[in-house]
């Protein structure tokens, strides 16, 4: 099953990093609203639930990969 809320924090709108783009090694703040309050620092190569696309990026990004070929 596919969750099209889920996403990598380096693609988010709520990770904290000055980079345009950021990269999965880096770390930074977790700014969503309801996440916040905890001070969360994660990497850019972790996800979760409460993702939200940052501007400028494609979906296609975070799109599930539909097939696997040898």
């Amino acid at each position: 099953m596919t969750d099209r809320n889920w996403g990598h924090c380096q693609h988010c709108r709520y990770f904290a990093s000055p980079a345009r783009i950021p990269v999965g090694s880096e770390e930074a703040r977790c700014l969503q609203p309801e996440l916040s309050r905890f001070e969360l620092k994660v990497f850019g190569s972790c996800g979760c639930r409460a993702f939200e696309l940052r501007a400028g990026l494609a979906k296609e990004l975070e799109e599930p990969i539909s097939h696997i070929t040898a």
